[in-house]
């Protein structure tokens, strides 16, 4: 197969830029005392599992770090990956789910769970996001109404492989181009909601690590408090609208 002169300068260029990306990954682990050399299995690896080591190692740095910084390295590294992920397993299910919005909440799940991450091979990154898009399936296939024709069952298109068939150079170009403009706008709310959030009190900041992270009753966290649940739920509204409206004074310069 040829390809065109057009063709090939895209690639090319494509190419580059995603070296360029993983180099800037890589100096960024370096910053911060890492290589993905630490990860185990990694040191003689090849190119391939050198590439997935280098996710599971910015993970494994960011459930350390918690560095919002290394969360929007990891996105940029992993999406086009974990896009193409959410496409396989959507396949059998046509255009009932957006596989951005897929993505987007595979995302939040990992930015939101990295204390159940662990970063034992190289891979351990690729496997582990790959559980949590299909568990991000399994809920929206149990929200969907009765009468909705499904072409294949939820255990049919969880347990099939990706599609082994390499699409063309642009519509690569074109899958990746998506999760990447997905994936850099998900990142900058993210960093808004992570600086929006530090802005609350400290208690503030428990409550709603303990309702939204740790899922823990209201009844359990008022007693916890020595308040009243009906305080409680106030505290909750008031602190997620503080976080609301600073995250929307964050956006506002980039949304005018």
């Amino acid at each position: 197969m040829t390809c065109s002169p057009s063709q090939t300068a895209c690639v090319a260029t494509e190419s580059n830029g995603r070296d360029r990306l993983l180099l800037r990954a890589e100096r960024l682990l370096g910053d911060h005392g890492a290589s993905i050399d630490d990860v185990p299995g990694a040191a003689n690896a090849e190119p391939p599992q050198r590439a997935a080591a280098l996710a599971t190692s910015l993970m494994d740095l960011y459930r350390r770090t918690g560095s919002s910084e290394v969360f929007e390295a990891l996105v940029e590294v992993a999406a086009p990956q974990l896009y193409a992920r959410v496409r396989s397993r959507l396949r059998c299910l046509g255009a009932q789910f957006d596989p951005h919005e897929v993505l987007q909440d595979t995302l939040v799940n990992v930015y939101r769970y990295p204390d159940k991450f662990d970063a034992s091979r190289p891979g351990a990154f690729a496997a582990w996001s790959s559980t949590i898009v299909d568990n991000v399936i399994r809920r929206l296939l149990r929200r969907r109404t009765s009468g909705v024709e499904v072409v294949c069952s939820p255990n049919e298109i969880l347990m099939q492989q990706a599609d082994r068939h390499t699409p063309g150079p642009d519509r690569q170009a074109s899958d990746q181009e998506e999760a990447g403009v997905t994936a850099r706008a998900f990142a900058v709310l993210l960093l808004s909601y992570l600086r929006a959030f530090g802005r609350l009190t400290e208690r503030e900041r428990f409550v709603l690590q303990m309702v939204e992270v740790r899922q823990m009753r209201y009844a359990e966290l008022a007693e916890r408090l020595s308040i009243r649940p009906e305080a409680l739920k106030m505290v909750v509204f008031r602190a997620r609208k503080r976080v609301l409206d600073h995250v929307a004074q964050l956006l506002a310069p980039a949304a005018a």
